[in-house]
């Protein structure tokens, strides 16, 4: 009898480290993407969009790599949404639509903050 309940003791424990791993990751991404985004609408609004294209890019790449590594973790229709959001930026910001490109880097803003409530212990995300 104790051996198993030290076993679900144990197994309980992993999984909790695991969350918690997996809480700061994903924590860590998401503020850093809505940093990289509120750069990315500053020089759009000042009119810069060679910088926000750079830091759009970057951003492009950094999201790719680290969401893919959590996809398994986190819900994979809301890291696309980032992905599609991010699409539709940098298209905006090739085409030099001002107007698209405010539109999809708050879309972006938006989609980043989904993954990140998505992701948070509350008691509605776990039902």
């Amino acid at each position: 009898m104790s051996r198993k309940l030290l076993t679900i003791l144990c197994v309980g424990a992993l999984l909790a480290a695991l969350c918690l791993m997996e809480q700061r990751e994903v924590h860590s991404l998401t503020e850093h993407a809505l940093a990289e985004t509120a750069g990315i609408l500053a020089f759009i609004r000042s009119g810069d969009t060679a910088a926000a294209m750079e830091k759009a890019r970057t951003l492009d790449i950094l999201w790719d790599e680290r969401a893919g590594r959590m996809e398994m973790m986190i819900d994979h229709g809301s890291t696309d949404d980032v992905r599609y959001a991010l699409s539709r930026l940098l298209a905006a910001l090739e085409g030099g639509d001002r107007t698209a490109m405010l539109i999809y880097a708050g879309e972006l803003e938006g989609s980043v903050e989904h993954v990140r409530e998505r992701q948070q212990i509350t008691l509605q995300n776990l039902l």
